[in-house]
């Protein structure tokens, strides 16, 4: 890949971050930045620098890394059940987030940066009241954003602080549209790239049967990552009599909500007497082991941007199930590149993993189909360009 730049064309580009666990977004983000580097002056803000999986990783790479306030442990405030609780939390962390803000923006008239990317309202107050802003707010929109996700305090802040937005996914776009948030002609589409080179080649160690089919579900334990369904699912291929073992791989998150998620997937996976057909992977740091281990990826979520796991397991040649949710369709066609079962329904989620199994023929069809559309579409070259035209406009 070779893209010229002149010397009026480089720019100074600043991603600001608040990294609390490195998932697929941040691993996206951080590809990005790398690539940009290439041709253009990047540097890193992160808040916190308290998630070293990311930290690492920009400093492997070597871009430049500037951390506001050292912390072992990121600033959260919804960490409990309670509302009173929330709100003592919010307003103790009104004067810290002041106190970051100023750091920033200190930081920024330093650098002067004719761009800034940023993907969330936290990171994005801190760019609140800037003196004489010069530099252009890119806002890289990395979920869903349907208009019952956004709050009003966020919307207030996208409509006076966002310049332009940058869309993961045609549902994004769409998604944003829709809520009233900008006009059409500030919403560009740059969709995560992807190479099987830069993969990991590791192979997770996984007990089972010689004929055994491995079914992934690789999510953070929420509930609206959707390992009930895969449950209940689970339940129903057995039932079937089907050869598989369920993988669910992913973070338990610090907090209350997933830990008690967590606990409750032990439960069921006891109370349906799956102990011989599910293995539970917690905050394993390498999963991409399990995605080369894996037969089958499913992806029940209640809501995505452009899921990053979806477009790892096509690249490996692994099918898909997936709920048709935000930037999902952007990678399957239902029948073609992977299936599209009815929202949450486990059976059809079954008759779908149930019909990779047992035929050859139609588990090849859609895994090569779906692997050249992510060889040819979901590149490096492909999202440079995109984002390029982001800066021209």
């Amino acid at each position: 890949m070779q893209i010229d730049f002149d010397l009026e064309q480089i720019k100074k580009i600043v991603f600001i971050e608040a990294v609390q666990d490195y998932g697929g977004a941040r691993i996206s983000t951080v590809e990005l930045a790398e690539r940009l580097s290439k041709n253009h002056n990047v540097a890193i803000i992160d808040f916190y620098g308290s998630c070293k999986p990311f930290t690492d990783s920009v400093t492997k790479r070597g871009l430049e890394l500037s951390i506001i306030d050292k912390r072992e442990v990121p600033y959260i405030i919804n960490t409990s059940p309670y509302l009173l609780v929330k709100i003592v939390n919010f307003v103790l962390f009104v004067p810290h987030l002041m106190g970051i803000r100023k750091k920033v923006q200190r930081l920024l008239k330093e650098i002067e940066p004719d761009y800034i990317i940023l993907n969330n309202s936290k990171v994005l107050t801190s760019l609140a009241f800037f003196p004489n802003k010069k530099f252009k707010v890119l806002f890289f929109a990395r979920g869903w954003f349907v208009l019952s996700q956004i709050t009003k305090l966020d919307r207030l802040l996208y409509k006076n602080l966002v310049d332009k937005y940058v869309c993961v996914a045609n549902a994004t776009k769409q998604a944003l549209f829709c809520g009233g948030l900008t006009s059409l002609e500030n919403l560009y589409v740059v969709h995560n790239a992807i190479s099987e080179v830069n993969l990991a080649k590791e192979v997770a160690e996984i007990e089972k049967g010689e004929n055994t089919k491995i079914v992934l579900h690789a999510g953070g334990f929420l509930k609206d990552k959707g390992q009930l369904v895969s449950l209940e699912m689970a339940k129903i291929l057995k039932e079937k009599g089907v050869d598989f073992k369920l993988i669910l791989a992913g973070l338990v998150y610090k907090g209350g909500e997933s830990e008690l998620f967590y606990n409750k997937v032990i439960d069921l996976v006891q109370l349906y007497n799956l102990e011989g057909f599910v293995e539970l992977v917690k905050n394993k740091p390498n999963v991409i082991s399990y995605f080369n281990a894996c037969d089958i990826l499913i992806h029940p979520s209640e809501t995505e941007g452009l899921p990053r796991v979806i477009m790892e397991a096509m690249i490996l040649k692994k099918p898909v199930v997936a709920n048709a949710v935000g930037g999902v369709s952007d990678y399957i066609l239902n029948g073609f590149t992977g299936f599209l079962p009815h929202h949450n329904s486990a059976t059809e989620y079954a008759e779908s993993v149930q019909k990779l199994i047992e035929n050859e023929s139609i588990y090849n069809f859609i895994a090569d189909n779906a692997y050249n559309l992510v060889k040819t579409s979901f590149t490096a070259e492909n999202q440079l360009n995109s984002l390029n035209k982001v800066f021209e406009s």
